[in-house]
């Protein structure tokens, strides 16, 4: 009896992350793709530069960014919910790979132009905005609910990481060939592709779920329907893990019904607006979701602001491209050791500490920055956030991924980012007004008392709601 007990609980036991093949695959191959990615986002603006381009011409290519983000954000979380992940995230590592070989070819050859830059920052967002919510359901469908914290860090850590390591090795290829960091970064996207190709071979099921007892289930808006729904929203491949009946289930992804056997005449399909905005109307309906993207719209926008006044402020002084490199550089590294740190935080406070403290440790050096003019004072306020950032990114992480329905769960992330992310253009443009008429202490003045305002706002938050359990949602 007792061995019986022990095997049945060592079958239950999830597999560790390092022995999860899938979870493996998609590290890998995106540690390897965030490396060159990096690289070339560091590099392509010195190219147009060397190739004799204005500073204010190459900035086009920061702007083309930004629109590409904001139109893209949320039909591609509508993409994520109704077609196959696995076909959507090899299509953007293939795109990314030709247009960045292109570049690598042009510049080994001639001088590189303007516009095939500008394409290329626009395929490699729009390859962002596809692959990023497909690869956040495919761990939602191959991690356990209990190791999801884990895994959100491990993928926030391989990032951070890559923003270390990337830039000095672009330096030292850029004194190669400029042309040498196009290649590498060309290669790692055929890396990635390939281990998303090699990613599995078979529907797959939300890990820990329970099959669900009625395959023919069609309700298209219930929440949590089971393993028919989940493998037709996440999977990507359609009808082939419960036979006739999950036809019907994709329907909870948006695609097309069937009749049912019944003899009962099928719900009308919903149009598609509605389908395209059911994540921004999740968001705006629960009281969670939409006081956490209104503070994150904050967050992001006073980071923002205060990434470009240190840019700004700092960088003006004597030394200061120095100072500021050296600045970033630790920003990076807090911001990888809150990625490390993120799994025993999140186990160990509550989820309006863990959002508090990031604006809370912030506000305290800006103040001192305000109190000393010390600029040394006023990065460390960055890095301060950085290390926390990481952190919320888990813990927000987690709970999407275990409380939001999954047949909407794409247009949801993406939702939730694209209101998290609206206002953080005007980060810059606030950053050169304060600066403009403050001095360096006056402006961490004002940042100190935004992010204590902050602070407040998060512990003020709502509770989150509690996941579902597997077996309710099986039924």
């Amino acid at each position: 009896m007792k061995a019986t007990t022990a095997a049945s609980r060592a079958a239950a036991a999830p597999v560790p992350l390092r022995a999860n093949r899938e979870f493996r695959l998609l590290w890998v191959g995106q540690a390897l793709s965030d490396f060159g990615t990096s690289m070339t986002a560091l590099v392509l603006p010195l190219a147009l530069l060397s190739s004799g381009y204005s500073t204010s011409a190459t900035s086009t290519i920061g702007t083309a960014v930004l629109v590409t983000a904001m139109v893209l954000r949320m039909p591609a979380g509508y993409l994520t919910d109704h077609y196959s992940h696995r076909l959507l995230m090899l299509v953007a590592d293939l795109a990314r790979l030709v247009t960045v070989a292109t570049v690598a070819v042009w510049t080994y050859l001639d001088r590189l132009p303007i516009a095939l830059a500008v394409v290329t920052v626009v395929v490699a967002q729009v390859g962002v905005e596809l692959f990023r919510p497909s690869q956040n359901a495919t761990v939602r469908r191959v991690v356990p609910p209990a190791q999801l914290g884990t895994a959100i860090s491990l993928n926030q850590a391989r990032a951070y990481a890559a923003g270390i390591v990337a830039p000095a090795v672009a330096g030292v290829l850029i004194a190669a060939s400029m042309w040498l960091p196009f290649a590498i970064d060309a290669v790692t996207y055929a890396v990635s592709a390939l281990c998303v190709l090699a990613l599995y071979r078979r529907p797959l099921r939300r890990a820990g779920a329970v099959p669900s007892a009625r395959p023919d289930s069609r309700a298209e808006g219930a929440a949590g329907q089971g393993g028919t729904q989940e493998a037709a929203a996440g999977g990507g491949v359609q009808g082939e893990e419960t036979g006739g009946g999950s036809k019907e289930a994709e329907a909870g992804g948006g695609a097309r019904k069937t009749e049912p056997d019944d003899g009962t005449k099928a719900a009308p399909r919903e149009r598609f607006l509605p389908r395209l905005t059911a994540g921004l109307r999740h968001v705006v309906r629960d009281p969670f979701l939409r006081t956490l993207a209104g503070l994150a719209a904050g967050d992001n926008f006073a980071f923002q602001a205060l990434a470009y006044a240190l840019l700004l402020g700092i960088g003006r002084e004597h030394n200061g491209a120095a100072a500021v490199g050296l600045a970033m550089s630790a920003a990076a590294v807090t911001g990888l050791t809150g990625s490390l740190i993120a799994p025993f935080v999140q186990r160990r406070l509550r989820m309006q500490t863990v959002m508090a403290a990031g604006p809370a440790l912030a506000g305290v050096m800006l103040a001192l920055a305000w109190y000393t003019g010390s600029g040394i004072a006023f990065a460390a306020g960055y890095s301060a956030l950085c290390l926390l950032t990481p952190v919320n990114g888990a813990v927000f992480g987690t709970i999407l991924a275990t409380t939001v329905p999954e047949h909407i769960y794409g247009r949801t992330t993406t939702a939730l980012g694209f209101i998290t992310e609206i206002l953080q253009p005007l980060g810059p443009l606030t950053a050169g007004l304060l600066l403009a008429y403050l001095s360096l202490s006056g402006t961490a003045a004002v940042f100190a008392l935004a992010f204590a305002v902050l602070a407040v706002v998060a512990l003020l938050m709502p509770s989150p709601p509690a996941a579902p359990d597997a077996e309710t949602a099986a039924v």
